[in-house]
């Protein structure tokens, strides 16, 4: 190809990728009449927590605290494994408020299209003939990894942009002129999610290892040096954003090592399940159709039409390359889930890490395809054919114990996927045994693979949520209109659509991220979660505890309505109920010790009347509380009773925003504030102007105060947050002098 001639394979990835998404997202986008929805945390997560996002960006008083998000969160932490670095979510802020599910079906097609362009860079970087690449960039877009994932919308920001880090290091290692392109690939794949930035770093480690295992050691070592110091400058950009979650996720439960020797290899099931997701085309992971019946962890490799088929007539190909080792390296590394936890450190094993897995499959299937003389297809795709017959139908009829159950949960799923991951080998044998096996012919197949394995499994995820799509609709733009009445209390309510997408905010919510110190709240109750917080209705006033005093219904009854929304012309009506407010003065406290040895049906009741504070500041604060003993709490009144005293000793003034909040105390003597807000290391709290300690209760935050009358000013940073961007605007500067300097070198 000439020099300066426009790439037409790459206008043609973007068009045939355009197609193939236009398809299969059109389709749902017109028959949900531009409503587009999915199924669980689609529904509940991703829609309103863009929504969110749109109202904290657009308030015109942006801070760093989101009371939506379960009792209070970090607006940064909460929202940027999700939102805060996407490109693609940048693009809807642009948008008018709430439209965000109206443009969720298009910004798929925008990432689908993204995700081709991206591994058509890469992948035409290893061919001649650069028409394969665009197969192999459709068959990356469209794989069983994008599939199964359907419901989780930010990772496919991550599988389109991923591609980008491969070629910024290739391009690199070609040319000391691109190492700023390097760089800058680093701080998009940082900036855009920290969760799965961590596991790409380890993927390009053991890539580079491999790829450039064979240069001279002094050049080996450059290189390594090279991607030491441009990484360091493109996280240092992405500081930003990255300095803050990994301070988040030091303190996460989930970010804690789980893995243990017994952990060493699958059972029985799970290595069936990893042999299917790099066999059969991507599920639904809400109901698999065989031997696993549901899991999250992304467990599939598959490429449409092809399969591994033409992977297998790589690895069996005379040239042995780099390429060969590296894919029998991630092969064996997807069968043991200790060397799978490597892209987590260590804490955790799933397939999330599959779509650099995939990339390289997809890479290995284009180089086959522009020399397909030069390997054994028909033979490989015989035997793709062979193991997806094996495996179907061992599963199918083989019974697993003694009871003589089955592993299959769908047979007509199963069969039907089986009969998609068929078709393609034996059609492409076809093909090549008539010598009919032309790009034309190989990309209408293709995009005919793409868009069939998509569009099914959409399907049938859009499939188990029917019944609820409507009510869903309902409540999400009920939500949107609801507003805080009064900002010493909240909604009793813990449904994501109605909390998030408006000025509501509830008493729990469905998330990964919320305030690490909220779980540790929610464990003193005996609920143990790693992404929610809404068990609060199990225990005897809880949800009065934490300030759920407005009720959302549909028959308010002889109930006072303080407010009424309407959601798709059903009419939502607010009403009131007896609750504790956000901040009052307790009269006692005990250490966690004592608490946790409450019997659960007297917890709340407990926390109503007295805050949890350690053994050491009992000294502090004993002209301030009275230590709880046996028999000192009141247990025969009624939450009502309990209720209404934490009333009569309520702050006033109380006003909350995305700084904090504030409110003032008169007491005629010393007094223990407890506040229903979950503490973080990031909360300074000044009485009349001057900094006081906040006391860690159990996972919320109390606070001494002195008597008479007092001003008290709660306000939150983002812990990392102001490093984080310090480092990142002096990253930028040097990355832009770097740029200077580098292009006074190439003019030089």
């Amino acid at each position: 190809m000439k020099k300066g001639r426009k790439d037409v394979y790459l206008i043609q990835t973007l068009l045939f990728s355009l197609i193939s998404a236009s398809i299969i997202f059109g389709y749902f986008i017109f028959k949900s009449r531009g409503f587009f929805t999915v199924v669980d945390d689609f529904n509940s997560q991703q829609l309103p927590f863009a929504t969110a996002v749109w109202n904290m960006i657009h308030s015109g008083d942006a801070g760093e605290w989101c009371w939506n998000i379960d009792l209070g969160s970090s607006f940064i932490n909460t929202f940027s494994f999700y939102d805060l670095g996407s490109p693609f979510i940048w693009i809807s802020l642009l948008a008018p408020r709430g439209v965000f599910p109206y443009l969720a079906g298009f910004l798929y097609i925008v990432k689908y299209v993204t995700a081709a362009t991206t591994a058509y860079l890469y992948l035409r970087l290893f061919v001649d003939k650069r028409q394969w690449a665009v197969i192999g960039a459709l068959l990356y877009a469209f794989s069983g990894y994008q599939t199964t994932n359907l419901e989780f919308f930010h990772f496919h920001d991550v599988v389109a942009i991923f591609p980008l880090l491969l070629w910024g290091l290739e391009m690199a290692m070609k040319d000391k002129k691109y190492r700023p392109v390097f760089v800058l690939t680093i701080f998009i794949n940082c900036l855009l999610n920290y969760f799965f930035f961590v596991g790409e770093v380890i993927f390009l480690a053991i890539y580079y290892l491999v790829r450039y295992r064979k240069l001279p050691v002094r050049q080996f070592i450059s290189g390594i040096l090279t991607c030491i110091l441009c990484g360091v400058l493109g996280v240092g950009m992405a500081a930003i954003l990255f300095f803050p979650n990994i301070l988040y996720v030091l303190g996460n439960s989930r970010g804690q090592n789980k893995l243990h020797l017994e952990n060493l290899t699958y059972d029985s099931a799970g290595l069936l399940h990893i042999i299917k997701g790099i066999l059969f085309p991507g599920e639904s992971m809400r109901e698999f159709s065989a031997v696993i019946r549901q899991t999250w962890g992304s467990t599939s490799a598959y490429l449409p039409f092809f399969g591994i088929s033409l992977v297998i007539a790589y690895v069996r190909g005379k040239k042995k390359e780099w390429l060969s080792n590296l894919l029998w390296i991630l092969g064996i590394i997807s069968l043991f889930p200790l060397s799978e936890s490597i892209f987590l450190l260590f804490s955790e094993s799933n397939q999330r890490w599959w779509y650099m897995f995939v990339l390289v499959l997809a890479l290995a299937t284009t180089k086959v395809l522009e020399n397909i003389e030069d390997y054994p297809v028909m033979k490989s795709s015989m035997l793709y054919v062979a193991m997806l017959s094996i495996f179907y139908f061992t599963i199918r009829f083989v019974k697993w114990n003694a009871n003589g159950d089955s592993i299959v949960f769908d047979v007509k799923r199963f069969t039907l996927f089986y009969f998609i991951a068929l078709a393609g080998p034996l059609l492409f044998y076809v093909l090549k045994k008539l010598n009919w096996n032309s790009y034309k012919n190989i990309l209408v197949l293709t995009m005919c693979g793409c868009i069939l394995t998509t569009a099914l499994t959409l399907h049938f995820y859009r499939s188990a949520w029917s019944n609820s799509v409507e009510g869903y609709k309902e409540n999400f733009e009920a939500g949107l209109q609801l507003k805080t009445i009064d900002a010493q209390y909240r909604y009793n309510s813990v449904n994501n659509e109605l909390m998030i997408n408006g000025d509501a905010a509830g008493i729990g919510v469905f998330c990964t991220t919320v305030e690490n110190s909220s779980r540790k709240f929610d464990a003193l109750f005996g609920h143990y979660s790693s992404n929610r917080t809404q068990n609060k209705y199990d225990v005897p006033g809880l949800s009065e505890l934490l300030a759920g005093k407005y009720e959302i219904t549909r028959e308010p009854g002889d109930k006072k309505i303080l407010d009424t929304v309407v959601g798709r012309e059903k009419t939502f009506y607010v009403t009131e109920k007896n609750a504790c407010p956000i901040g009052f003065a307790v009269d006692f406290a005990l250490t966690e010790e004592e608490f946790t040895a409450t019997p659960q049906e007297q917890k709340a009741l407990t926390l109503m009347q007295a805050a949890i504070v350690d053994e050491d500041d009992f000294g502090d604060l004993n002209d301030a509380v009275i230590h709880a003993g046996e028999g000192s709490l009141d247990y025969e009144a009624s939450v009502d009773e309990l209720v209404a005293k934490a009333v009569a000793n309520r702050v006033s003034e109380f006003h909350r925003d995305s700084h904090g909040f504030t409110c003032t105390a008169s007491y005629d003597q010393n007094r223990l504030l407890y506040f229903t807000v979950p503490w973080s290391n990031g909360w300074i709290a000044k009485v009349d102007g001057f900094e006081t300690k906040i006391i860690n209760s159990g996972g919320m935050m109390a606070l001494k105060i002195p008597a008479g009358e007092h001003q008290i000013v709660f306000t939150y940073h983002t812990p990392g947050f102001r490093v984080g961007s310090l480092v990142s605007a002096t990253s930028v500067c040097i990355f832009m002098g770097f740029v200077f300097i580098n292009k006074r070198k190439k003019r030089g």
